[in-house]
């Protein structure tokens, strides 16, 4: 296996540095018109709001640790700027859905779920962990192969400013689909929390 808006802000910025995705799926904007999803993209790079695609966002748990997520919202990527390295993997749309549970202190957790026809996890690991070795505020970034949920699965670990971070990826139990945790600041039990509340969705 190759591994190579606002939540808070230290979680935003794992999100972006560690997703090398346009902030996707780790948290929305807020109230905003929702855009037609069977239209075509017509030149954005990406397209989010609250009910963009119900199918997806009913995979997100509606709690962890009993907790209801501060925000939830999908949409899809449309652009090679928002795609990233999943453009060179052969693909020109992916949707997502995302929620957020805020921490203190810059800490916090996000879940999202990515799909598009032939989505694999090597795909969005190498995403992941390119942007990470891309940005400049992450460093000491190292990925793994374990299992999630009784599937294969990678976890990447890295420091942003010493900050940890972490993210989880594996295989969803409907094809072409990815889930996503990603940790800030955050301890293994409320990583482990959030794994748990993915069940096995």
């Amino acid at each position: 296996m190759t591994h190579r808006r606002p939540p808070p802000r230290g979680l935003l910025v794992a999100c972006l540095a560690l997703a090398g995705l346009s902030a996707g799926g780790c948290a929305g904007l807020g109230a905003t018109p929702t855009p037609d999803a069977s239209a075509p993209c017509a030149g954005a790079d990406e397209q989010r709001a609250a009910g963009f695609d119900p199918e997806l966002e009913a995979l997100i748990p509606p709690t962890i640790e009993g907790v209801a997520p501060s925000l939830l919202d999908s949409g899809r990527y449309c652009s090679a700027k928002a795609l990233g390295t999943l453009v060179e993997a052969g693909f020109d749309e992916v949707r997502f859905a995302g929620a957020t549970w805020p921490g203190d202190d810059a800490s916090g957790l996000a879940v999202v779920v990515y799909r598009a026809p032939g989505l694999t996890l090597d795909a969005m690991a190498d995403t992941f962990a390119k942007g990470a070795d891309d940005a400049r505020s992450v460093n000491q970034v190292h990925a793994r192969a374990i299992e999630v949920a009784g599937r294969p699965a990678v976890r990447i670990d890295a420091a942003m400013r010493d900050d940890p971070q972490t993210v989880y990826l594996w295989p969803a139990a409907e094809p072409d689909t990815i889930n996503v945790v990603i940790g800030s600041k955050v301890e293994q039990a409320r990583l482990d929390a959030a794994l748990e509340a993915m069940g096995d969705r």
